[in-house]
């Protein structure tokens, strides 16, 4: 993990060559390379997301975006750095779910999401899956709440660990059902997913990506997606719309956000970008195979309400049940 003074100490060179506003203003933006800051390592989903839409939102603007990883702490190092770069329009951040977790369940941020953080632009969902080990005696989600309430406290579910997002997305699922089950954290989305398949724990809420391996071993079995419509990567099993459950997502969404006092004119410019790299049919192939990523463009005002209104809801959550990172 990069110390956050060298992290600092590298998007303000990779941010460098004296723009501002005013030269914004003069030269027409972007007048050199953008640097895309990505809090998760390389080869998870927020990475591909933004190394595929980086590629192409260089070429319609006419100068490289660049990709940087800095990771650790739930990409709150790469989000504390971005927001003390220089609000020119040349660092950006790919974020997920996780810029609207982390207000909720990290009681000593060094910033605020929405006030020292500007939403840029939408890029899409990936959905969740409910998933359960198949020893368990339960073929669909009716099936799974009935058996969960008539064993309060006895089923355990899994997850990447305390505070992250397939910890909030079961608690919101079991707070939606009514349901009592016990949390059991592990150290990161894949020792989550062996677990459900050995048995160690009896549910599971992730990703498709996951999902759909997972399911693929016949030792799990997938009960319902998050979603309006049914995940390509499983589409075979049901919206939780469609099994029952109309009020209920936890699906991961990925965007572009960037320093607070950045020039309108290049969050405006970025969005418009953004919209037409993701209307490009080899992106949406490329993304559409990144788990079924559902590709959802919006407005900025759009964009903006989405980010507020998520940060409600999981403060909401981690509040009433008492979630706290590790």
């Amino acid at each position: 993990m990069l110390q956050r003074r060298e992290v600092m100490k590298r998007i303000a060179a990779a941010s460098m060559a004296g723009s501002s506003g005013a030269v914004l203003a003069q030269t027409g933006y972007p007048s050199k390379p953008i640097n895309m800051v990505c809090g998760f390592a390389a080869g998870s989903a927020t990475d591909v997301v933004a190394r595929v839409i980086s590629i192409k939102l260089g070429q319609r603007l006419g100068q490289p975006a660049l990709v940087q990883n800095v990771t650790g702490a739930a990409s709150t190092i790469a989000a504390d750095a971005v927001v003390r770069s220089a609000p020119d329009g040349y660092t950006l951040m790919t974020v997920s779910s996780a810029i609207t977790i982390v207000p909720a369940v990290y009681k000593n941020l060094k910033f605020d999401v929405e006030k020292d953080l500007v939403a840029i632009a939408n890029i899409g969902f990936i959905p969740t899956v409910l998933m359960v080990t198949d020893s368990m005696p339960v073929r669909t989600l009716a099936e799974f709440v009935e058996y969960a309430k008539a064993h309060p406290d006895k089923l355990n579910y899994g997850s990447s660990g305390t505070g992250g997002s397939t910890h909030l997305a079961a608690a919101l699922l079991a707070q939606t059902l009514g349901l009592r089950m016990t949390h059991v954290p592990y150290r990161g989305n894949g020792p989550a997913g062996q677990a459900l398949m050995a048995g160690e724990i009896q549910a599971l809420v992730d990703t498709t990506v996951l999902a759909a391996q997972s399911v693929r071993t016949g030792r799990v079995r997938a009960l319902a997606v998050t979603g309006n419509a049914r995940s390509p990567a499983l589409p075979d099993v049901p919206t939780f719309a469609e099994a029952g459950v109309k009020n209920f997502d936890a699906s991961v969404m990925f965007g572009i956000m960037g320093p607070k006092k950045m020039p309108q004119a290049a969050v405006e410019r970025i969005n418009r970008e953004v919209a037409e790299v993701l209307n490009d049919p080899a992106v949406q192939e490329q993304l559409g195979k990144t788990g079924g990523l559902q590709l959802a463009p919006m407005s900025q005002e759009q964009y903006a309400k989405l980010i507020s209104d998520e940060i409600s809801k999981w403060k909401k959550l981690a509040t009433q049940m008492d979630i706290r990172a590790e």
